[in-house]
């Protein structure tokens, strides 16, 4: 289930095929007209419905008057994305569990060219609903993988030439004058609590986010905003991205 007005545009025009079913609110129809007869088309059924039971549909307030019953994506292919060539960079997140973090998270990850998010599980609080209304379209372009076993898919990651760069409020190089790999995984822990120490030790780097110091931290996804910004700053290579990776209809 998919709601949020760029979150259901971005899933029809990545994933057209995977649209099961379509809940919308009378004044969405003009802007999702395309989408209605796509459905009228193909024989899928949709219905106009008040804010208030689109709500009780969604469980959520925050449905922006559209919701599409879809597919879920087929599982990213890891494999694919380790043998991309050039500047590439993901993003591992262990124990960042808020649905909206997460969210936000991928947005910015999408916004600069992030290969993939790795969280960890339970798998459907990784694929909940207000995950990619949060993420605004932005998971239909960055692939969210589920890694129950984060210290094994980082291990392929290093394999495949990607350094692990671990992130920290109170230690490590600053960011702005760090030596930064052009293939990295970024390692952001939970609010609170932040990276484990062996995670930190595992890293090939740590680095933290100068600042004042007039608050302990920055929020997880403002802190992954600035460090993907940083990244995209000194090794953006458009030749070598690519943009059709994403999910897929299963």
């Amino acid at each position: 289930m998919v709601y949020g007005r760029n979150a259901c545009r971005a899933l029809f025009e990545r994933r057209p095929g995977a649209v099961v079913r379509v809940f919308l609110c009378e004044d969405r129809v003009p802007e999702f007209s395309e989408l209605l007869r796509h459905c009228a088309r193909h024989r899928l059924p949709y219905r106009i419905v008040p804010p208030e039971e689109l709500e009780r549909v969604c469980r959520s307030r925050h449905h922006e008057g559209i919701c599409i019953v879809s597919r879920r994506p087929r599982a990213a292919d890891l494999g694919r994305i380790l043998g991309l060539p050039g500047p590439g960079w993901a993003l591992a997140l262990p124990g960042v569990g808020n649905p909206h973090n997460l969210g936000a998270i991928v947005r910015t990850a999408a916004h600069f060219g992030a290969r993939c998010v790795l969280a960890e599980g339970p798998e459907d609080r990784v694929l909940a609903p207000s995950a990619w209304r949060t993420a605004e379209g932005g998971a239909e372009w960055v692939p969210v993988v589920w890694a129950p076993d984060l210290g094994q898919t980082l291990g392929a990651f290093r394999e495949a030439g990607y350094g692990l760069v671990a992130t920290s409020s109170h230690q490590g190089d600053d960011l702005f004058r760090a030596p930064l790999p052009d293939r990295c995984v970024l390692l952001l822990g939970a609010e609170g609590s932040g990276l484990s120490a062996a995670a930190i030790r595992r890293a090939d780097l740590c680095v933290r986010i100068p600042g004042t110091g007039r608050v302990e931290s920055l929020n997880v996804a403002t802190a992954a905003g600035v460090l993907l910004a940083e990244l995209w700053r000194r090794h953006a290579n458009p030749a070598g991205s690519d943009p059709d990776h994403g999910p897929e209809p299963g």
